[in-house]
């Protein structure tokens, strides 16, 4: 009962938000929201091709010091592919309260997540840390004066989440990768040519047979403003299968945020 009751609370903060009658005093500092998502087609027997993303619409309740933002979202997640599916399959709505700064963020999410292979529902309440920051490197190896013949940019990047559960199928764990990247061409429109090297990895502590993973990978990628286009090679490790797979993924990701109130 505890769970409903704040599950509609939050979903009452979210919704309510949105409407212009709720307070003629206070107006929140904005309304941002965004639309991530990755297809791919992968050419080993373990995860074969897949779909996952999100979509968001919060409320910018407060901006605290220098850009510290307390917000909430509701959301809806996904996470689907067509091998060894059974606990990596899931989709649902969830709520998310969050302070963030930047890239970098920590809070709390409710999840109302259904696993369609076993089929089983599950509604869960967890703890989460994310980041994600880059850097042009290029300025301490020396190639801005080769000129012309220097790569645009040698940009270094993290990205990652930890998250405890508190009651759920899945359990707490951490995602994310580490990669360094050489900005080769811009082709105009925005678009540039890029490789990488990266680590990635994929942990949690529940159901973790064929969750669990991670490896170097190299990858090659046309980059423009809201699409990535590509292929990367992974050298993957599973470790409770005590499994070792070599894998070529082709992939379209898309990235798109915004902010209902404008500036």
């Amino acid at each position: 009962m505890l769970k409903h009751k704040s599950a509609a609370l939050a979903l009452l903060l979210v919704s309510g938000a949105l409407s212009p009658a709720v307070s003629v005093a206070y107006s929140p500092h904005g309304y941002p929201g965004s639309v991530w998502g990755s297809l791919s087609q992968g050419s080993g027997k373990t995860e074969g091709a897949g779909v996952q993303g999100w979509a968001r619409q919060g409320v910018r309740w407060a901006r605290l010091g220098k850009k510290l933002d307390l917000n909430t979202y509701a959301a809806y997640n996904w996470r689907m592919r067509t091998r060894n599916k059974t606990y990596y399959n899931a989709i649902g709505p969830s709520l998310i309260a969050a302070a963030e700064k930047g890239a970098f963020s920590a809070g709390a999410e409710f999840a109302w997540t259904r696993y369609p292979s076993l089929p089983r529902n599950v509604e869960n309440y967890s703890l989460f840390s994310g980041w994600y920051a880059s850097r042009d490197i290029s300025k301490w190896t020396g190639l801005p004066s080769l000129g012309s013949r220097a790569p645009l940019a040698l940009p270094f990047s993290t990205w990652g989440k930890m998250s405890y559960d508190l009651h759920g199928a899945e359990g707490s764990g951490s995602q994310g990768w580490v990669r360094q990247g050489v900005d080769w061409l811009a082709l105009g429109r925005g678009w540039k040519f890029k490789t990488y090297a990266a680590y990635n990895w994929r942990l949690r502590t529940k159901n973790k047979q064929y969750y669990n993973v991670h490896g170097p990978s190299a990858g090659a990628v046309l980059s423009g403003r809201y699409f990535d286009a590509g292929s990367e090679y992974y050298w993957q490790k599973f470790p409770q299968l005590r499994r070792s797979a070599k894998t070529l993924n082709v992939f379209l990701n898309w990235y798109c945020n915004w902010d209902l109130k404008g500036k």
